[in-house]
């Protein structure tokens, strides 16, 4: 069965590919005109996930008595009239509308994912809850343990693509995982789980590349460790909502003994620096129209712990007006994504 995501507002162009995204990881969404949103939000379950594309009314809904279900908000103007301390005190996740489709896809079913296991044992005696959840992180490990064997089979068919054996250990694993994902009430995984399967049946090569790509982003972002305690003047905050950004750089964030805490959207800018110590701030403004950097720096600044950390912008193909903005704003940058270790440690070492 399918997760329900409401959307509140006109189903226009965009939003029907946005559905149709939705649908490939078992997510059903149902457009809701805003004067039904309140009304319809009372009559469903804390499971039901909202996406708002109207800020005023996505005030109204964090005004509403009532605990808040998963819930997103896409603006049409970007920073949003919403103050950014009572998006991250409902909390609502914030994007702008220029954010990949793709991307916002995977995070809207991260959202459901990992609050579904926790929320169908809550009526549960509290022995049955901990007996449930200790079930749950094993779970969990053997999911670690697959996101491992599943990269080294993919390595493996890529660089031998006429052998046969890489892409039939694949499909073991993802089959295995396609029931037990299932299993866990991970409909969503089983689903990515089982396209990776038809996608081999049918040997569709750049298809399972692609499908396995975004599984393994889906395992990694379930499988995210709480971090380590981190060195007072060694800690960086890193806005990189893709996953690929993430693990193309931590290794190297590792090798500096550098301690990055990673962000997904703004408002994570705004509630990092008041509860880390931080050593500075690398930002990804590749989803962002230039337009919106001023207002969104006036906004953040107002924040006395983020307008004190250095910044560096990072955003592929920077034009000469946002490098000027940039440095208007007194941050570094934007510079592209450095491909090379040494050009991302001189980057990092700026900080300290």
């Amino acid at each position: 069965m399918s997760v329900k995501a409401f959307i509140v507002g006109k189903e226009t162009a965009w939003g029907t590919l946005f559905k149709r995204l939705l649908n490939t990881y078992a997510i059903e969404a149902v457009f809701v005109e805003k004067t039904e949103a309140l009304a319809t939000a009372a009559s469903r379950p804390p499971a039901a996930l909202w996406v708002f594309l109207e800020s005023t009314h996505a005030m109204e809904w964090m005004e509403l008595p009532r605990r808040l279900p998963p819930s997103w908000l896409l603006p049409e103007c970007f920073p949003p009239p919403i103050p950014f301390e009572k998006l991250a005190k409902a909390p609502m996740r914030l994007m702008p509308r220029q954010t990949d489709f793709h991307l916002l896809a995977k995070w809207l079913l991260l959202d459901v994912e990992l609050r579904r296991f926790p929320q169908s044992i809550v009526d549960l005696s509290e022995e049955n809850q901990q007996e449930m959840l200790s079930i749950f992180e094993e779970f969990r490990q053997a999911l670690g343990e697959a996101h491992s064997q599943i990269h080294a089979s993919l390595m493996q068919a890529c660089l031998n693509p006429d052998s046969p054996q890489p892409l039939a250990e694949l499909r073991t694993l993802v089959h295995r995982l396609a029931g037990s994902g299932g299993s866990y009430g991970f409909v969503a995984l089983s689903k990515a789980a089982k396209a990776i399967e038809t996608a081999i049946d049918n040997k569709e090569k750049r298809n399972i590349q692609n499908l396995t790509h975004a599984f393994l982003e889906m395992l990694s972002l379930l499988l995210l460790p709480k971090p380590p305690a981190p060195s007072l003047s060694k800690t960086l905050f890193v806005l990189a909502p893709s996953q690929q950004a993430r693990s193309q750089h931590v290794h190297w964030f590792q090798k500096l003994n550098v301690h990055a805490l990673w962000g997904m959207d703004w408002v994570d800018c705004w509630t990092m620096p008041q509860t880390h110590p931080l050593g500075g701030a690398l930002l990804n403004m590749d989803n962002l129209p230039l337009e919106a950097w001023p207002l969104l720096f006036e906004v953040l600044n107002s924040l006395p712990a983020f307008a004190a950390l250095p910044k560096h912008l990072v955003k592929q193909n920077a034009s000469e007006a946002e490098k000027a903005c940039a440095a208007r704003l007194g941050c570094l940058g934007p510079s592209a994504p450095p491909a090379t270790f040494e050009a991302f440690s001189e980057m990092v070492q700026a900080f300290f």
